[in-house]
């Protein structure tokens, strides 16, 4: 493979970090930790609430339930413009980052009180469409606040206060939709509070503005595909890896919660399976894989990570016994304990410090466009087949992913 276009980030020597920098670390954590617990909250209501409520409430149709399942990633392809317009404008990321969870909660208030199948779909889209404009704002804060050695380290204790509010807020939806569906309304309420305290954490954090001569306008971004030729063939290998585990995502759901496929769970056990045991699996390994993330090789981490995925499908889809779906979803959350950190910070590995946010906006944008296809090629294989035959697909776009990852072990890149 050729020299790629941009001059590697372990090429650059970093200044001493003054007293001033490690306040704006303390502070970037402080207020980190405390909106990890709210932001919690809405990932659990928006993994799997969301999904179940539009199944058992609405009785919605495959391409609504799709566009639901979708929703997050359909907001990605967005962030490469919020980038730009936040850089334009010269607004501090984590005030630009307020205000997208303050706007997150605005929606949420419309999910809540409409009765309108149609109207509920576009609060929910919309809601988790505004959210996900933070994520490379939040990495460039990391980037510049963080030091490079510290940062898996740093992010472990956010993602455990995450996970364990998953688990609190997924057993207390469960129960509630249980004892009657209607009580979506009361989980809902909490989701818009808890969108606010994550407004309100993270305009606390630091930050400078960004310079539109590093961010550059979206197409400026998107070139980096194809000048960064290791960035674009990683972003390729992680395209397959991650339509092979999407598409698998909302099919979980459907496997449990239709009689169809013969398990029928209630809302409760839905929600142990799909969240508390995952949940429980991260908090558990998280702290392990932020330090992995900083000391090992990011091929070994990946494809170790992608190990787990690909044991996790195959273990769930093929059994009903409620032991083998528990072991299942134990996988999953050991893998995604870890994707939550190398998701987030892999582009650190590779990118000058200034472009950061643009690299992972332009990651952030792909992951949306696979994340909105997933869901419609996984419930269309369904239509066609079974639950397995989507867990078979996924293995195999799984399993190819680790042998492109493997061709690039010892890429000079690396060498830090």
């Amino acid at each position: 493979m050729s020299q790629p276009f941009i001059t590697p980030l372990g090429a650059n020597l970093s200044p001493p970090r003054s007293s001033t920098d490690d306040d704006r670390a303390a502070a970037t954590y402080r207020n980190d930790v405390l909106r990890a617990p709210f932001y919690g909250i809405l990932e659990a209501g928006w993994s799997t609430f969301a999904l179940l409520i539009a199944i058992r409430h609405f009785d919605a149709p495959e391409t609504y339930k799709a566009f639901i399942a979708g929703a997050w990633p359909i907001g990605f392809l967005l962030t490469p413009l919020t980038l730009y317009f936040v850089a334009k404008r010269q607004i501090r990321p984590s005030l630009a980052s307020a205000c997208m969870f303050a706007l997150a909660a605005l929606l949420m208030v419309g999910a809540t009180v409409i009765q309108s199948l149609t109207l509920f779909t576009v609060f929910i889209i919309t809601s988790q469409m505004a959210t996900v404009q933070q994520g490379p704002l939040m990495i460039q804060i990391y980037a510049e606040n963080y030091p490079a050695h510290e940062r898996g380290k740093r992010m472990t204790t956010p993602f455990i206060l995450t996970a364990l509010s998953m688990i609190l807020f997924s057993l207390l939806g469960g129960w509630l939709l249980d004892i009657s569906i209607n009580y979506y309304h009361l989980l809902f309420v909490i989701m818009v509070l808890a969108a606010a305290a994550c407004g309100w954490a993270t305009n606390r954090i630091p930050s400078i503005p960004l310079s539109t001569d590093h961010v550059g306008n979206p197409w400026q971004n998107f070139s980096l595909i194809w000048k960064d030729r290791l960035f674009g063939y990683l972003l390729g290998s992680w395209m397959l890896l991650g339509l092979g585990n999407l598409i698998t995502m909302p099919i979980r759901v459907e496997y449990l919660a239709n009689p169809e496929f013969g398990i029928n769970a209630d809302n409760a056990t839905i929600a142990f399976l799909l969240v508390v045991v995952p949940s429980a699996a991260r908090i558990l390994s998280t702290k392990v894989w932020g330090s992995l993330f900083d000391k090992l090789h990011l091929i070994t981490t990946r494809n170790l990570l992608n190990a787990f995925f690909l044991l996790g499908i195959a273990c769930f889809f093929f059994t009903k016994n409620i032991i083998l779906l528990t072991f299942a979803m134990i996988l999953v959350g050991l893998a995604t304990g870890g994707g939550k950190i190398i998701w987030s910070l892999w582009v650190t590995k590779i990118a000058p410090q200034e472009k950061v946010s643009s690299y992972m906006s332009i990651h952030m944008a792909l992951t949306g466009f696979r994340g909105t296809l997933a869901p419609f090629i996984g419930y269309w294989i369904l239509s066609s087949s079974a639950p397995k035959g989507v867990a078979f697909v996924g293995m195999l776009l799984i399993f190819v992913s680790i042998l492109l990852f493997e061709c690039v072990r010892h890429h000079q890149r690396f060498e830090r």
